[in-house]
């Protein structure tokens, strides 16, 4: 029983020991990182970016259309890029309603 914990004793000792006696890991030095040229196809300015395909969003579903349309103008109003849908369906609870769609 000695002898087990006095290898289990200088198996730990020795961990520790090499342990604080390793050299600290050191960060590499800070080199600028190169900037990544993008193709000339990627390159996109703003007035491009405004041009690009907008996707569909649910949003809520309502009990009638005009309160569908409320909405919709509500939220086009704050968002003049955006665009309003009412679609006609069935709700999760089986009931007829009116989902309103962004696209934006």
């Amino acid at each position: 029983m000695r002898t087990r914990k006095a290898l289990a004793g200088l198996a730990l000792g020795t961990t520790v020991g090499l342990g604080l006696m390793a050299a600290p890991a050191q960060a590499a030095p800070a080199q600028p990182v190169p900037a990544q040229v993008a193709p000339a196809q990627a390159a996109q300015s703003a007035e491009e970016t405004k041009g690009a395909q907008a996707t569909r969003h649910f949003y809520s579903s309502h009990w009638t259309l005009r309160e569908c349309q409320a909405r919709g103008n509500y939220w086009m109003s704050r968002n003049p890029s955006w665009v309003a849908e009412c679609d006609p369906g069935l709700g999760t609870d089986g009931r007829f309603k009116y989902h309103l769609y962004m696209w934006y």
